[in-house]
């Protein structure tokens, strides 16, 4: 696993709308809300980095972790991949759940682009080369300054992902899917060090 290209998520830039401060000096951030880009499937990559993300689902709202908060994606869990065939993104359709667990592709779309836009990080881990929905997320994050950190799985053709890679703050190569959760956790933490430290300079002047 390398680091590829990028800023450090803990360098000088400003982050994102800094987080809201969580005590009276204002030197201490509240949790990032984090957004996780990428291929939806079964048995997903998510379930590694989110506690009790299995059977949750959009009208549950986020779901506060130690040190973040994650706002989506949410997607159907079954365990027969009824929801992760093409073009359903893990929830369009109705599978073996019945019509309560049944979206619409407008639906998806918007509850995704809704939770995105309140994100203070975009975390995109790319298993695939066909991930036009990932490319799309992370346009959106960069266009609103939000910090994107890109992980690409091994055997994913990172030349071809050059354009996106140049908006992203961090990047990664090769990165095993055993390999993320540390990888996440110590990029989370960096957000919140670097976010921190800029409240306590600007306290100052």
């Amino acid at each position: 696993m390398n680091i590829v290209t990028g800023n450090p998520i803990n360098g000088e830039k400003k982050p994102h709308t800094p987080l809201e401060p969580s005590n009276a000096d204002g030197n201490t951030i509240t949790k990032p809300r984090v957004y996780l880009a990428g291929k939806i499937g079964k048995s997903d990559w998510r379930h590694s980095l989110v506690n009790d993300l299995r059977g949750h689902l959009w009208a549950d709202g986020d779901i506060e972790e130690k040190d973040f908060i994650y706002v989506g994606p949410y997607f159907v869990s079954c365990d027969h991949g009824c929801f992760h065939g093409k073009e359903t993104h893990g929830a369009v359709g109705s599978g073996c759940l019945g019509n309560d667990h049944e979206f619409t592709k407008q639906e998806v779309f918007s509850n995704n682009t809704e939770a995105l836009f309140s994100a203070d990080l975009v975390y995109a881990y790319i298993t695939a080369n066909d991930c036009h929905g990932t490319i799309f997320e992370i346009g959106n994050a960069f266009a609103l300054d939000i910090p994107v950190v890109i992980a690409y799985a091994p055997n994913t053709k990172i030349s071809d992902f050059w354009y996106p890679s140049e908006s992203a703050v961090k990047v990664y190569e090769n990165v095993r899917r055993c390999c993320l959760p540390k990888l996440f956790a110590d990029d989370v933490q960096g957000m919140i060090r670097a976010t921190t430290d800029f409240l306590k300079a600007t306290s100052y002047d």
